[in-house]
């Protein structure tokens, strides 16, 4: 019931992302994410069937949130927090180096364990 980050692998999610999982359960999951900053260029987007919730640690971020009907882009930055419904187009740009997210999903991304 205990994770202490310095015990927790870090995961390599693509060029500029690392990961680590953090406590969850099948209900619900923490993962705190690590970025570099992004090339300029489209906010990759994704979906998927779990309810998202993001508070920014550290950095700024272009996020888009896309529900079908509008699409909203906004720059957050440290304090701030964003709720993704599940099944909802969205992303994100870090906007700097050293950028981290902490993300908690429920319920919790088997994908990610």
């Amino acid at each position: 019931m205990f994770y202490h980050d310095q015990e927790i692998q870090a995961v390599t999610v693509d060029s500029n992302t690392t990961r680590k999982v953090l406590a969850h359960s099948d209900q619900i999951m923490y993962t705190k994410v690590m970025f570099a900053q992004a090339q300029e260029g489209e906010i990759p987007l994704h979906k998927h069937v779990h309810e998202q919730v993001t508070y920014v640690l550290q950095g700024r971020f272009q996020f888009m949130i896309d529900d079908g009907e509008t699409q909203d882009v906004q720059t957050v930055k440290a304090g701030d927090s964003i709720h993704f419904p599940s099944n909802v187009l969205h992303g994100c740009i870090p906007l700097e180096d050293d950028g981290i997210l902490l993300d908690a999903f429920t319920p919790a991304r088997a994908d990610f364990l």
